[in-house]
């Protein structure tokens, strides 16, 4: 027991909100869809969470592979240093053959899940049902290996941010779709994914943005080095926060979907709050990092100050909120309209 509680520890599941919230409004939003098969949403959300973790034990394994001690020792101040996710490795708690074992496991468990699915589909709606679990699920295992891993290695290119919003995002979000109706792609879930893919980029662009002084000093290459000038960082806070609103107010005008589900406005003030404090950060302009009521819940405050972390986790938290809310209210949503439209 004490085994997987320290796996799953270091595995990063504070991070689940960020493939399970996703994978969450698409089931809902499959509901309604011909051929959905409501119990697969159950091995295809426990699938997800699994990939998800045993790709985060795959980025710890090929980071080590990097040496990334050498780049923690060069900037302690920094928060990703500080977080360094290969310290059970450096300490000696556990060895990089054990490493490797557990990330087959957590990887042979979403498998597992997967192959339910795939032959529950098979079985219920034919061979060509299974296609795009075939195919969401080949994509999403290689790119979540090049995300740090060879040949590709994007994380190190400053394309780390872009493949978890794509990852998080459209991957995730149209392979659900496929795994519980079979439906092989959809533009109404591609613009919905899109935008909840931007909201979930923000969550780890936000952090490069604070970061690209400590990044550089790491050797780490972010989205935000890659853009280079404070203004073109700061732009792209802006069109990762405000694509979301876009994209569903499209869907709207389109009539693809109730104006009910503009009530993601509800979300705007945070996400244009985000772009704000960001900016005054960048430019270090006075700011006040105090959270509010309509930011969402940022946890114990005064232990963040007292650990000089405030900075960071004052516009880190606000933009997981945002992406948090903004499916949160997707679902809500779609779940009323869908009760009372029986």
């Amino acid at each position: 027991m004490n085994k997987v509680k320290f796996w799953f520890g270091n595995s990063r599941t504070v991070s689940v909100p960020q493939s399970l919230l996703p994978a969450l409004t698409a089931v809902v939003f499959c509901i309604p869809q011909e051929g959905f098969i409501g119990w697969l949403a159950i091995p295809v959300v426990i699938g997800v969470c699994f990939a998800h973790l045993g790709m985060n034990l795959a980025d710890d394994y090929f980071d080590y592979l990097q040496d990334s001690r050498s780049r923690k020792e060069v900037c302690s101040t920094s928060v990703r240093a500080r977080m360094d996710k290969c310290h059970y490795l450096h300490d000696g708690q556990a060895t990089v053959k054990d490493l490797r074992d557990v990330i087959i496991i957590f990887l042979s468990v979403a498998a597992c899940m997967g192959a339910v699915t795939f032959i529950a589909q098979w079985l219920l709606h034919g061979f060509h049902a299974t296609l795009g679990i075939l195919l969401y699920a080949l994509l999403g295992l290689f790119i979540g290996i090049n995300y740090s891993g060879r040949p590709l290695r994007l994380c190190y290119h400053g394309l780390g941010e872009l493949t978890i919003g794509l990852m998080f995002g459209p991957l995730l979000m149209l392979g659900v779709q496929s795994a519980l109706t079979g439906m092989l792609f959809s533009w109404k879930m591609l613009c919905l994914s899109t935008g909840i893919g931007c909201l979930v980029i923000n969550i780890l662009y936000v952090h490069s943005v604070m970061e690209v002084g400590a990044d550089a000093a790491l050797g780490k290459m972010t989205f935000a080095r890659l853009l280079g000038t404070t203004k073109r960082m700061i732009a792209f806070v802006g069109i990762f926060a405000l694509l979301p609103f876009c994209l569903l107010g499209m869907g709207v005008a389109l009539g693809w979907w109730s104006p009910w589900y503009l009530l993601t406005l509800l979300t705007l003030p945070m996400s244009v709050y985000l772009i704000y404090s960001t900016w005054l950060y960048a430019n270090n302009r006075p700011r006040n990092d105090t959270p509010s009521w309509w930011m969402g819940p940022m946890g114990n405050w005064e232990k963040y100050k007292t650990a000089g972390m405030d900075w960071f986790l004052f516009r880190w938290l606000l933009a997981r909120n945002t992406c948090t809310f903004f499916c949160l209210i997707l679902i809500l949503v779609s779940l009323v309209q869908q009760l009372f439209s029986k």
